[in-house]
């Protein structure tokens, strides 16, 4: 429950009128394109989720594929003036995507639109009429849609829930929504002189409902609905009970930090389990300062309250979002080049400046240090050395450290799940990150809407793997956290901890549903379950045994 926000249309920019050049018109096209791509990034930043900087990344790829460029051009050529020459480019393929019946296909189509619209805004013009949010103090957004960029904006605004009469609960702009744990109802035919600001109203994100002005009668039945809830209403209701199964065994919930500002609703997890530091790196001119990396660190650990912080090193490369500040070369399979950790001991001396800002930022704190893409023990004892010449420089110059701050790595590919008990042996944890493992273990590209059956957690294969390296790391006596967005599905936590795991890191938002979830289970039927997936052929069975 909660008041609206209105936002109104803005007006828009008048028609051109001066006489056509070709080559001002050019101009015109490539500098807004650069404007919107560092405006991109820049929002990459700030982006409260891997899927919301994902997407960005996306958006980015798109502006920058040369196919559409060349037809801008091309029609420039031809008399359009660009922003005409753009909207002819992309329409095409706008509607060859929104009609293709794929549901991926479709949101790529949003997702072209969105960097038509922005850089046409960057032009001076527009492709529809944008709202401009009015001032007033309600919490709920109604708007007929917004873009990416606009609901990452909403973050520090004090938004519950947002209201749009476009788009669907599998949209790019749900999936950020989500990560952001503000609810989301779409498709809504409200009527704007209804929802006028200031006004009362519910938004019921399970039931996909409205209420605009309430009656009395009805606020007080969703607010007995929000207390007798078996779920959604508890897990509001208990977002700091510890996340303990019913024959008393406690699985940690942890959350994933993509950027500087942590979220409140973070206070509920028992920690980040991962904290991303590509946001950093995201600059087009400099490479933060290990004073500037060294800070950030400590204010995000901070912000935990004195419970464990896992710090992952920079995951640049392969099809991870762009990071500008880091040199970098042109590979024909990113994917399977220079990426992850590979990347950071090639260039060993801003990998050291982050293994010293990390190792500064863990003094009088509960801070470990998380490697990305490793294939071999060779690369972990490479970090170890790494860590304590690191050690020795920051002892020696009387800066202080954790002299016990743990290492551990992302099992991400069949490498590092064939090599996990040697790897056992010389890290402290392991992370599985379940999306680069299943597109590994696959041979599929996870950005490919054609490989998605392939490329998906419920695959024997892909389980298969999860389940050794869980008996590996039971064999060592370290533990296993499953970060990927697979940590996050109800239908696999007892999947995963019937495996052995203790730990998940999901998205802030979703923490208190997560412990909510394990509170109901019970570790001897999860692992009956375990048994009964880890039998089962193909990915059909699996998915007929967990739902």
């Amino acid at each position: 429950m909660g008041r609206i926000r209105s936002r109104s249309a803005a007006s828009s920019a008048s028609a051109e009128t001066e006489a056509f050049d070709a080559d001002l018109e050019r101009m015109r096209f490539f500098d807004a394109l650069l404007e919107f791509e560092g405006d991109m990034k820049k929002l990459a930043a700030s982006a409260p989720s891997k899927e919301g900087k994902d997407i960005i990344s996306g958006q980015i790829m798109i502006a920058r594929d040369p196919v559409l460029s060349d037809e801008v051009t091309g029609l420039i050529d031809s008399g359009k003036r660009a922003g005409e020459a753009l909207e002819q480019a992309c329409r095409k393929y706008e509607d060859l995507l929104r009609t293709s019946g794929d549901e991926l296909f479709m949101e790529r189509s949003e997702d072209l639109f969105e960097v038509k619209s922005g850089i046409l805004s960057r032009m001076g013009e527009t492709s529809d009429t944008p709202e401009d949010e009015q001032e007033n103090d309600g919490d709920v957004i109604f708007a007929e849609r917004l873009s990416v960029a606009e609901v990452i904006s909403l973050l520090d605004d004090g938004i519950k829930a947002v209201v749009m009469k476009t788009g669907t609960a599998t949209s790019h702009v749900a999936v950020i929504l989500r990560s952001m744990g503000i609810t989301a109802v779409f498709g809504v035919a409200y009527d704007s002189d209804e929802a006028a600001s200031g006004t009362e109203c519910i938004v019921d994100g399970n039931r996909g409902t409205v209420i605009v002005s309430p009656s009395e009668d009805e606020k007080n039945a969703y607010k007995k609905l929000i207390e007798q809830s078996g779920d959604g209403g508890k897990a509001v209701k208990e977002p700091y009970a510890p996340s303990v199964t019913m024959d008393g065994i406690t699985i940690d919930v942890m959350c994933n930090i993509g950027f500087e500002k942590v979220p409140g609703v973070s206070s509920a997890s028992d920690g980040a389990g991962l904290v991303r530091t590509e946001f950093l790196f995201m600059s087009e001119s400099k490479v933060p300062t290990e004073d500037e990396q060294a800070d950030v660190y400590s204010r995000i650990a901070d912000s935990f309250r004195g419970k464990p912080v896992v710090i992952r090193t920079l995951d640049a490369g392969g099809d991870k979002d762009p990071v500008s500040s880091v040199s970098s070369v042109r590979e024909e399979n990113p994917a399977l080049g220079l990426r992850g950790l590979r990347a950071s001991l090639s260039d060993r001396e801003h990998f050291k400046r982050q293994i010293r800002a990390i190792l500064r930022a863990s003094d009088g704190r509960d801070v470990s240090i998380l490697v990305p893409m490793v294939t071999s023990v060779g690369e972990i004892l490479n970090v170890r050395n790494i860590m304590e010449e690191c050690r020795s420089e920051l002892g020696a110059e009387g800066k202080a450290y954790r002299a016990d701050i743990k290492l551990g790595c992302m099992i991400e590919t069949p490498a590092a799940v064939l090599c996990a008990d040697a790897l056992a042996g010389d890290v402290d944890f392991f992370s599985i990150g379940t999306n680069d493992l299943a597109q590994y273990i696959m041979c599929a590209d996870r950005t490919n809407p054609l490989m998605s059956e392939l490329c998906s957690i419920y695959q024997p294969a892909v389980l298969r793997a999860v389940n050794r390296v869980c008996e590996c790391a039971s064999a060592a006596g370290i533990p296993v956290t499953i970060c990927g967005e697979a940590a996050s599905y109800p239908d696999m936590l007892p999947v995963f901890i019937g495996m052995g795991v203790k730990s998940f890191s999901v998205d802030p938002g979703r923490v208190s549903e997560m412990k909510h979830q394990i509170r109901k289970l019970n570790v001897w039927s999860c692992r009956e379950l375990a048994g009964m997936i880890l039998r089962a052929g193909t990915k059909n069975e699996i998915e007929k045994l967990i739902r």
